[in-house]
């Protein structure tokens, strides 16, 4: 499958290809091989690329990756070729809508809620944390609005899809189509 990321100002074309002799990422048709694992019991990953190492946390957030590195934190929108294609096809846009509703995309426990209602929330601003295989997502703002209500509480167990927050919009924020 291919993937579509965008970094560096840039939009790049990923295809994973797993074989018998191992894993080479395709980055706009060029090969790299890489060695991936989880670094049991301690939420990172280890990731061999072109003879670097790096260690590293990732989460997904409204179809961004978000991977944490000892030093900085790093956002990737991707999108799958099935994505991409439907989005195409129904005239979708990736633009953060101001105001709407927040719902889990895993399922977990909220260890925080950052936010209440009445809350100016930018763009990208955190609402709340979500516990999900011993690691803690910071779920945030898929654009600026206003809370509107907080629909869970700290130690709630919540599945995947469930209604978290839900924003107004900002006056005279643009929303997306």
């Amino acid at each position: 499958m291919k993937y579509f990321a965008e970094w560096g100002g840039a939009s790049h074309v990923v295809e994973i290809v797993s074989t018998k002799e191992g894993t080479t990422v395709l980055v706009d048709g060029v090969p790299h091989p890489v060695d991936l694992a989880a670094i049991e019991g301690t939420g990172l990953h280890s990731l061999i690329l072109d003879d670097r190492s790096f260690a590293f946390a990732a989460r997904f957030e409204n179809g961004t990756a978000v991977l944490s590195f000892h030093d900085r934190e790093v956002r990737v929108p991707v999108e799958d070729e099935r994505t991409r294609e439907t989005r195409r096809l129904t005239g979708g846009s990736r633009r953060a809508k101001s105001g709407g509703e927040v719902r889990s995309v895993m399922p977990g426990v909220v260890k925080e809620v950052r936010v209440a209602p009445g809350d100016p929330v930018a763009a990208g601003g955190p609402l709340l944390v979500l516990e999900a295989m011993k690691m803690e997502n910071e779920i945030r703002a898929p654009g600026a609005g206003v809370v509107k209500a907080v629909h869970v509480k700290p130690g709630d167990a919540v599945e995947k899809g469930a209604l978290l927050v839900t924003m107004s919009p900002v006056a005279g924020a643009a929303t997306a189509p």
